[in-house]
């Protein structure tokens, strides 16, 4: 008698996007993934809870979960004592796993990374039938865990990006992935028209000015969706980081949020902000992924004059850090940071140009003057 199999899933997008795959190649007949059972460090007591007192034994699928890092010893273990009554089926992309493979024995645990995309496209493979919702699951999921593999590919689409935004805010809701995953099951067509329509709750910081490649908000951020509104100012303002200050009022607190597009730092190796926040200030709080971090401060005006500072330094960087390019494509998105690049270099020559020219007048002059003294006569030199 072939067991029943259920998938268990991480909770953000991509976590979501690939539970529903991993449903599909297994035909499972049960799914889940929420806030935050499904965390790493979660994880083993909600499988307790759902499925070790199954009265007949199970095929449970974890995918898109790390090893937790906190305990790893608890977290395989756990998986390795349920696997002894039912089958456990591990599928996971993050680098910091592979550490940990050897030591699953009766877990058959597959690691596929570090792309999600290659994570997705093992899943999608195994799909009967697929079709085009399943393949732009495939493709939602690495959008969502910022993927670079995507952007290489060509495969980014304002669509993708806008439909990725909008699961983004529907995961987010209480019980929201849960709710999320279940409906992409049974209705996935609908369900991404919805993602369309929820994107628009995700505002766009207003353009306050431009530092190069940089763009500051005005105003102060939205509290919930600081990193996402300045991530659509960068896309909008044509970009390739964005800045601004936000007020945390549970705790009280004036921060400083600096993004890089994710599409552009798969192009280019510019720094990250996080990176240049602890070049400026090394004492200072500096909390979530160097890609998107924020800083603490002291007030609202300390935080504008970071986020002026922060600005300007990576715009700096970015400069000297942009390297040429040949292509023989220019995709649409991709012109408005072309030209940027273009002007930014164009600028550097003109200095350079005009330090010779300076050079020249200089070595000019000298020569003029070591005429005169030599021959006795004076001599004209522009």
């Amino acid at each position: 008698m072939e067991r029943r199999s259920v998938v268990v899933g991480h909770f953000d997008v991509h976590g979501v996007a690939a539970t529903v795959l991993a449903a599909k190649a297994f035909g499972a007949s049960e799914v889940y993934a929420n806030f935050p059972q499904t965390s790493p460090e979660n994880l083993m007591g909600t499988l307790q809870n759902l499925y070790a007192a199954s009265p007949s034994p199970l095929r449970i699928v974890i995918v898109d979960i790390p090893v937790d890092l906190k305990n790893p010893a608890a977290f395989i273990r756990g998986l390795e004592d349920l696997a002894a009554r039912h089958e456990v089926i591990y599928i996971d992309h993050h680098e910091s796993t592979v550490q940990f493979l050897p030591q699953f024995n009766r877990v058959r645990a597959i690691y596929a990374g570090p792309s999600a995309l290659t994570l997705n496209e093992l899943l999608l493979a195994q799909v009967p039938g697929a079709g085009e919702v399943d393949r732009t699951l495939a493709l939602i999921g690495a959008v969502g865990d910022r993927d670079p593999e995507i952007v290489k590919r060509g495969l980014l689409t304002p669509e993708l990006q806008e439909v990725t935004d909008g699961l983004d805010v529907l995961v987010r809701e209480k019980d929201g992935a849960l709710r999320t995953v279940r409906a992409l099951v049974a209705e996935p067509a609908q369900l991404l028209d919805q993602a369309r329509a929820r994107a628009k709750e995700i505002p766009v910081a207003q353009l306050g000015r431009k530092i190069g490649p940089v763009a500051v908000a005005a105003g102060v951020l939205p509290e919930q969706w600081g990193p996402k509104s300045l991530e659509k100012l960068a896309f909008a303002s044509g970009a390739w980081y964005a800045a601004g200050v936000s007020y945390v009022s549970r705790q009280n607190q004036w921060v400083i949020r600096a993004i890089i597009r994710w599409d552009i730092a798969a192009k280019m190796p510019l720094p990250l902000p996080g990176t240049v926040a602890r070049e400026l200030w090394p004492t200072r709080n500096i909390i979530g992924h160097p890609s998107a971090p924020s800083v603490a401060a002291t007030s609202e005006e300390e935080a504008r004059s970071m986020a002026e500072q922060w600005a300007r330094a990576l715009a700096d960087r970015a400069t000297f850090a942009a390297s040429p390019r040949v292509t023989t494509l220019i995709s649409e998105t991709s012109v408005g940071e072309m030209l940027v690049e273009i002007l930014q270099r164009l600028e550097r020559l003109a200095e350079q140009q005009t330090k010779m020219y300076e050079e020249y007048l200089e070595l000019k002059r000298r020569q003029v003057e070591l005429l005169e003294r030599t021959s006795g006569t004076s001599r004209r030199y522009d």
